[in-house]
């Protein structure tokens, strides 16, 4: 029964992510109408997403603690607003990333989010093996190639760098330090609160707190009217946006339980697979073009803990060979 459960969970994280990106990408790299318009408001989508997460972190936590419950998890406000800041703008930059770059190349650059936070942990003491610092490196390589490999558009330079690409990959390595600065700042609130934090109460102050940010922003950049007369003009656009919202809500539900019963391995092999999942979709429905060099990259990227064991196993081979024959020779 348990295996069951943990296949339904998985299977939920992949559909749900696999929906999420699907909609993102249909929401932001769709043109809309004979005149081509495209859905540029990031932080409406940033809003619209904290909302949903909220209120599905709310329920949990009053089904969990009933009328007792503590929706801060004692921690003071702002503490909260220093992570939420952050998360708020690595979700910004990351959905302006697809203005300039492709789903799939967001995607690979995005889930290089373990090299910042890994440098984030390491800031605060914490220490990695040596497979796990290769990993690192092997992800940076499999990006840098997935990039150096893209195809140039037509018409543009023999070179695949362009404006547009350094915008986007500006973007997505601004949303990678914010990714460094909240991911080990959670385990540290976590820590000061003594265990009364839990992965719903972040959920829902991370997300309440971001709702926030990007609402002000919204109002003052007058966010709200632009959506509304995009939306009256291509009410098509709302099938994707209601996809969206709801298809994140319901995978970090997936998330978390998955987490809380079978553990992070568990959760970044399901993550892991269903980023290449997206990616792969992501090609076929909307007809992006990839080399097979490309191919080769984001394989590296994906499988790059994989690869790193396989090396760092076989250097610990080598090196204990090498210590053996020396004390042989020194008997």
């Amino acid at each position: 029964m348990g295996d069951l459960w943990m296949i339904f969970l998985a299977a939920g994280v992949l559909v749900s992510f696999t929906l999420f990106g699907y909609a993102q990408e249909k929401v932001t790299r769709t043109q809309f109408g004979e005149e081509g318009e495209r859905f540029v408001f990031s932080t409406f989508l940033v809003l619209l997403q904290s909302v949903g997460n909220a209120l599905v972190a709310v329920i949990v936590l009053y089904m969990q603690d009933g009328s007792k419950v503590d929706f801060t998890g004692s921690v003071a406000i702002q503490d909260w607003l220093g992570v939420a800041l952050a998360y708020f703008g690595a979700h910004e930059m990351g959905l302006m990333a697809l203005k300039y770059i492709t789903f799939p190349m967001q995607v690979v650059c995005k889930s290089c989010k373990a090299i910042p936070v890994m440098a984030g942990e390491m800031y605060y003491g914490e220490k990695h093996s040596f497979g796990k610092k290769l990993s690192v490196v092997f992800m940076c390589l499999g990006v840098a190639s997935f990039t150096l490999f893209g195809k140039a558009k037509k018409g543009g330079s023999e070179m695949a760098f362009n404006k547009d690409l350094a915008l986007g990959l500006g973007l997505v390595f601004g949303a990678l330090v914010c990714d460094g600065y909240y991911g080990p700042i959670q385990k540290v609130i976590k820590e000061k609160a003594g265990g009364k934090v839990t992965a719903f109460h972040l959920m829902l102050n991370m997300n309440f707190w971001q709702g926030v940010f990007a609402l002000a922003m919204c109002t003052y950049e007058g966010e709200f009217a632009h959506v509304y007369h995009f939306v009256s003009k291509h009410p098509e656009v709302l099938t994707p946006l209601v996809y969206f919202s709801g298809a994140m809500a319901l995978g970090q539900v997936f998330i978390f339980q998955l987490q809380a019963g079978y553990g992070a391995l568990t959760v970044t092999l399901t993550t892991t697979l269903r980023k290449l999942i997206s990616v792969v979709f992501s090609v076929f429905m909307f007809g992006h073009s990839m080399n097979s060099l490309q191919w080769v990259a984001v394989g590296i990227v994906f499988f790059s803990k994989n690869i790193a064991d396989v090396v760092a196993k076989a250097m610990e081979g080598g090196a204990k060979a090498d210590k053996d024959k020396k004390d042989k020779k020194d008997k």
